[in-house]
């Protein structure tokens, strides 16, 4: 059996893309994974390119594909309901799963979707149940897993500051411009933050930030070789599917600091992993409460946190279920 695993945008790195890619390989071991997009072939990213022989999206090479042992694993709606009318064109079903990576509130009656569906989060099994109508019995929710790259590399010594790392494409959605303005002139000195990644906001971000001692811009940040220089990773977004960046907090036994939307509790437990704030009022207390890196209640949120990667968020536990959830779709296609 072949996986196929197909999403349309891989001229710029994130989440989606590296979870995608992530699935490609390790389902199909052995041999190099197909992917296919709808990106031009040479704008693919340097770090993806070689990973997996990518194809255009389209008729042609689906037909191709699809010889009754290639499974479709479909990352994005548009490329599912696609794929589904392809399937009809060709008048026979094609073995199709979707992942869904996120929430959606347009295009309801544009997007379809197959038998089976996977939820990265329960916030978006709950959107695909309340907003798009799919029956509960046909989503089940897989987390995203990470390889553990933890290590015991040394941090810089800020003994008396609490650093806190804010990674994230810098865009209006996860917030940093609305944050620095509402917490500017607020917090107490030993509190800096730091903002990590790129995107349509760095320059007003920047603009927002010039001046300010306490706000950072460190620009794209490799995570597994920074992230042992903080002592908080933050998340503020208005939306989100299931932040990998909260993920990697655990793993490296980050305390956490988000807002309370339902997909960030689904990785931090306020009081176990770390702190949950309904606004920006509520984050300015906060972050002038937290508890420094040497403290008992730090070392015990630090400990949960690497405890809870480890019990839901390991890349084994998501290649497991993923390879279950495929095995049966395959078994009910062949019936």
């Amino acid at each position: 059996m072949r996986v196929v695993s197909v999403y349309p945008n891989f001229a710029n790195q994130g989440g989606a893309q590296d979870v995608a890619l992530q699935l490609a390989e390790h389902l199909n071991k052995g041999v190099k994974p197909i992917v296919l997009v709808e990106t031009p072939l040479s704008d693919i990213v340097p770090a993806y390119s070689s990973r997996a022989e990518f194809l255009p999206f389209s008729w042609h090479n689906v037909c191709k594909l699809a010889d009754g042992n290639t499974l479709f694993l479909s990352h994005h709606r548009k490329n599912t309901s696609l794929l589904l009318l392809f399937g009809g064109m060709m008048c026979k079903k094609l073995p199709l799963i979707h992942v869904a990576h996120n929430t959606f509130t347009s295009l309801k009656w544009l997007s379809y979707f197959p038998e089976t569906i996977i939820a990265v989060s329960n916030a978006v099994k709950a959107n695909l149940i309340e907003y798009f109508g799919v029956p509960e019995n046909r989503v089940q929710v897989v987390f995203n897993g990470m390889k553990d790259v933890r290590n015991d590399k040394v941090s810089e010594l800020h003994s008396q500051e609490i650093h806190i790392l804010l990674p994230g494409r810098i865009c209006p959605i996860k917030q940093q411009v609305d944050m620095v303005k509402a917490l500017r002139g607020k917090l107490t000195n030993h509190i800096h933050i730091f903002f990590a990644g790129t995107g349509e906001d760095v320059e007003t971000l920047k603009k927002e930030i010039e001046g300010n001692a306490q706000f950072h811009y460190v620009g794209f940040l490799k995570m597994d070789e920074h992230l042992n220089e903080y002592d908080y990773v933050c998340l503020f977004s208005k939306n989100e599917g299931l932040p990998l960046s909260l993920i990697e907090g655990c793993m490296f036994g980050k305390p956490l600091i988000t807002n309370g939307i339902q997909a960030v509790l689904d990785i931090n437990k306020p009081g176990q992993t770390g702190f949950s704030y309904p606004d920006f009022e509520a984050l300015v207390d906060g972050l002038n409460k937290l508890p420094f890196p040497d403290s008992g209640y730090y070392k015990q949120l630090s400990s949960q946190a690497r405890k809870h990667y480890e019990t839901f968020f390991t890349e084994e536990k998501m290649i497991e279920r993923y390879k279950r959830i495929i095995q049966e779709e395959m078994n009910r296609f062949t019936k």
